[in-house]
């Protein structure tokens, strides 16, 4: 058995459950018994709409041995601090891999180290071929603890940007939001707004990937990029604008 995990929560979002969807499906149509495990219940919930049909929830990554066996293989997709754990892992399982989260990670106990960006689901590769809605859409993220988006509502003002909300935004948020956009759409039309849009802008990187293969014109806005990110966005032509504060469009 090969288990993947993937993190997620309020302040790092679903982009690594999303990629990871991705790699748990290329690896059951090869025939791999594969399991996905989160740390975050909702999350589980989500997956099931990229074609995950069941997910186990877990505390942590420290927690992955409490449901994987001795001699299963494991795929970890997590900014967590393991404290020690991976090199247990490496004891206990037949194969650890970790997805980087830098560009420079290199390997501590032996485990694989994957760079992935961007894995895409081939759902957004098919909506190439189809008619993208017009209209731009904004998608900070699936969260905006800090509240960013009303601290700068009036750079949305009179913009007529569509907004696209995150799973994981406050209950009511979309209340003070509302004035500044054209229209608001739910969190869970997240994959049928991106993939049918004709322009995105994001603050998340693999909503920019996504919505590049799917056709859309995209401006990905971030305070820092890795090299290789920008050279993938930049083979990708997707417009990278480096400072949140400057003027959105």
């Amino acid at each position: 058995m090969t288990y993947i995990y993937a993190y997620s929560n309020h302040k790092y979002g679903l982009s690594r459950l999303r990629r990871m969807a991705v790699l748990y499906r290329d690896l059951q149509e090869q025939g791999v018994e594969v399991e996905m495990l989160t740390n975050d219940f909702r999350a589980a919930a989500v997956i099931r709409e990229h074609g995950v049909p069941t997910c186990t929830t877990i505390e942590t990554v420290w927690d992955i041995d409490f449901v994987a066996q001795r001699g299963d293989s494991l795929i970890i997709d997590t900014p967590e601090d393991d404290r020690g754990k991976l090199e247990q892992y490496m004891e206990m399982f037949a194969e650890v891999s970790k997805v980087a989260n830098s560009y420079d990670e290199i390997s501590r106990f032996g485990e694989k180290i994957l760079f992935v960006d961007p894995m895409v689901d081939v759902y957004y590769t098919q909506c190439k071929k189809e008619t993208n809605i017009e209209r731009t859409v904004f998608f900070y993220g699936d969260s905006d603890p800090k509240k960013w988006i009303k601290t700068h509502l009036d750079r949305f003002a009179n913009s007529q940007m569509e907004l696209l909300l995150g799973e994981y935004f406050y209950v009511g948020y979309e209340v003070e939001l509302a004035p500044a956009f054209f229209a608001l759409h739910e969190s869970d039309a997240y994959r049928e707004i991106i993939a049918h849009s004709s322009r995105i802008v994001t603050c998340s990187a693999q909503t920019a990937y996504e919505a590049r293969v799917a056709g859309a014109e995209v401006t990905y806005l971030c305070d820092t990029l890795e090299p290789c990110h920008r050279d993938k966005m930049e083979e990708l032509e997707i417009k990278v604008v480096d400072n949140l504060l400057q003027k959105i469009l």
